[in-house]
């Protein structure tokens, strides 16, 4: 892909999920830190295809000074204890992201107590959860523990590439996710929160540090996806998939995506539907375990939106939650 901005390079890097490969962005200004956004996840394959990708542009992961971190999703962080132990390099990443890389088998075990509650609460099956907490449990073996050296947030500037970048925490596909917005080139580097090709996931997440209510992650992500919207943007550079033009055009596609998604719902709840997980089975059915996961997670945004909005009520039956429409 290209950037158009000469000290900004993007490197495709293979990673083993359906999402399929991720892009890292390595930005060598004058002058300036040597610093790669993102790092893919710790397979001996990404890790051939960020020391090829360096290579082509003359450096090595040795020669790497800092490494920012967009969210603490796998494919976005699992080399970076590898890298820091090549090159010594500082690690930069939101505050809520802190744990998730430091002490990842620590942040591992909090998000299964949580998401085997939530599943039980939606009425999951048994066996389900047994094959859900498989599948996420597999992950661990794709990162190692980093130690995070600075932390960004809204408001703060970073330079990159000759040029002063903007910080937009916008948490939705997670709650520690930043963008980052050059408003001289018209430029966002935005990561898993704008993709061309696909609608990102609001994952589902326990509280971040410091709060006590887990976040109402689409109702976030929508809102982020708004404020993206209305900023000066010529061009996205994403995590996955080609560049994207059309930023507001891609915004207003996602949010209709979501009010259809929303119309299914009301839908199986009008037709019998009680506890989101027949939601998750009137919508997606015969899914593997970690694809149940994020669908089971998308059904909980979307009765998220539609409890705030007053539209259905949750009934607590322990340790189900019955839903009904409280209108038509």
């Amino acid at each position: 892909m290209k950037t158009f901005l000469k000290h900004l390079h993007a490197i495709e890097l293979p990673t083993p999920f359906p999402v399929g490969p991720v892009t890292v962005y390595l930005a060598d200004g004058p002058g300036e830190s040597l610093t790669l956004l993102d790092t893919g996840p710790r397979t001996p394959e990404a890790r051939a295809a960020l020391e090829a990708g360096l290579g082509r542009l003359g450096y090595t992961s040795g020669d790497l000074e800092r490494i920012v971190i967009s969210h603490a999703h796998i494919v976005h962080f699992g080399l970076a204890g590898d890298l820091v132990e090549a090159s010594n390099a500082q690690v930069w990443t939101h505050a809520w992201n802190v744990l998730a890389l430091g002490d990842y088998a620590a942040d591992r075990q909090q998000h299964t107590a949580f998401y085997a509650a939530l599943l039980r609460q939606g009425g999951v099956p048994a066996d389900m959860l047994k094959a859900v907490d498989r599948a996420t449990g597999d992950l661990r073996r794709f990162a190692r523990p980093v130690d995070i050296d600075t932390t960004l947030d809204e408001g703060d500037t970073l330079r990159l590439a000759g040029l002063e970048w903007q910080v937009l925490h916008t948490p939705g596909h997670a709650a520690g996710l930043i963008c980052l917005y050059e408003p001289t080139s018209r430029t966002l580097l935005s990561t898993d929160h704008l993709l061309a090709d696909i609608s990102s996931n609001p994952l589902v997440e326990p509280p971040p540090p410091g709060e006590s209510e887990r976040p109402r992650s689409l109702a976030l992500y929508q809102a982020s996806l708004q404020r993206v919207a209305a900023l000066e943007i010529e061009r996205a550079l994403p995590s996955h998939g080609p560049l994207i033009e059309d930023v507001a055009g891609l915004v207003q596609k996602r949010l209709d995506f979501h009010q259809r998604r929303i119309a299914r719902v009301v839908d199986a709840l009008r037709t019998g539907a009680r506890t989101t997980w027949d939601v998750t089975q009137a919508l997606f059915s015969g899914r593997s375990a970690m694809d149940t996961f994020l669908a089971v997670s998308e059904v909980i945004g979307h009765l998220d939106l539609l409890e705030s909005e007053g539209r259905i009520v949750g009934e607590q039956e322990d340790p189900v939650i019955l839903w009904r429409l409280t209108q038509e």
